[in-house]
């Protein structure tokens, strides 16, 4: 009871907060959030309506998981070198968005009293002399202050960074999956088989298609079988790499390369002769080369 009397002198012709804000500045950061929780929780358990607003903001980030159906805006804001940070954070909500500011001191000492006049006047809420909170909701008309308990304003701020963060990190993860495609996966969830090392390379002739030659050949290009009915010379034997050169034998040939015609490009005065359109003159002077 001497306590409770020797409390009641002190703050008997002091406003409250005044005394609260008093004790708490002359505290170490750890032990003024700690007496503040203790007492703020004490004299101000009566929720107000700005209270309920900023508590329905705070229920909508809650249920998101992953990607956010609401556009977050990050604004690092001002600083100077190391004495503060002022972050801003846009939160676009369909039927009001809102903005919210952070303005944390960086020095030992806090911010002095000018700063924590020009903040509270700017609409911030005192946390502590070293935080400050402040919401806006964008309405029709002029964006309106929310003067919302500074314990909730914190509580949505940090709400609203971490749903910032799962939000970007979900959005990566799911850039990567999309651009997978499950058919790049060369190698099926089947047993591997001899055969499935080896590979077919088929030269069709461009002017009888019924002139086939299949070569079969391991990864290494290092040929395993031959098939030839065409009765035509073909330039590589069983063992042997077939390389680069099957290429120009095919077009010298007039053979396919699996459906692909290896000879280069003809060109006219530099220009392929595929990129000439129809009709035009060059078609009609060099008909040779078409």
């Amino acid at each position: 009871m001497k306590h409770i009397r020797k409390f009641n002198e002190v703050i008997k012709n002091k406003d409250l907060q005044e005394t609260i804000d008093e004790v708490l500045d002359n505290l170490s950061n750890p032990a003024a959030d700690l007496l503040k929780e203790g007492l703020f929780d004490f004299f101000s358990k009566k929720v107000n309506e700005d209270d309920k607003i900023a508590l329905e903001y705070i229920a909508r980030l809650k249920k998101v998981k992953g990607i956010s159906p609401y556009k977050i805006t990050y604004d690092p804001g001002g600083r100077e070198q190391n004495n503060f940070k002022i972050d801003k954070w846009i939160v676009d909500f369909d039927d009001t968005p809102i903005k919210l500011w952070s303005a944390i001191s960086l020095r030992s000492n806090g911010f002095d009293y000018q700063c924590q006049e020009l903040l509270i006047s700017k609409g911030l809420s005192k946390y502590s002399k070293f935080e400050f909170y402040g919401l806006n909701v964008i309405c029709v008309g002029e964006p309106e202050n929310c003067k919302a308990s500074v314990k909730i304003l914190k509580e949505l701020v940090e709400l609203v960074e971490s749903v910032y963060k799962n939000d970007k990190e979900a959005k990566r993860i799911e850039n990567i999956k999309i651009n997978m495609n499950k058919a790049a996966d060369l190698i099926g969830d089947e047993p591997i088989k001899e055969s499935i090392y080896e590979r077919e390379v088929v030269f069709t002739n461009k002017r009888n298609p019924r002139l086939i030659i299949t070569v079969k050949k391991n990864p290494d290009g290092r040929i395993t079988n031959i098939e030839n009915e065409t009765g035509m010379r073909f330039p590589f034997s069983v063992g042997q790499i077939l390389n680069r050169t099957a290429e120009v034998w095919a077009c010298n040939n007039n053979f396919l390369m699996d459906g692909k015609d290896t000879c280069p490009d003809k060109k006219i005065f530099g220009v392929k002769t595929k990129d000439v359109p129809q009709g035009h003159e060059w078609r009609h002077i060099f008909p040779h080369k078409f």
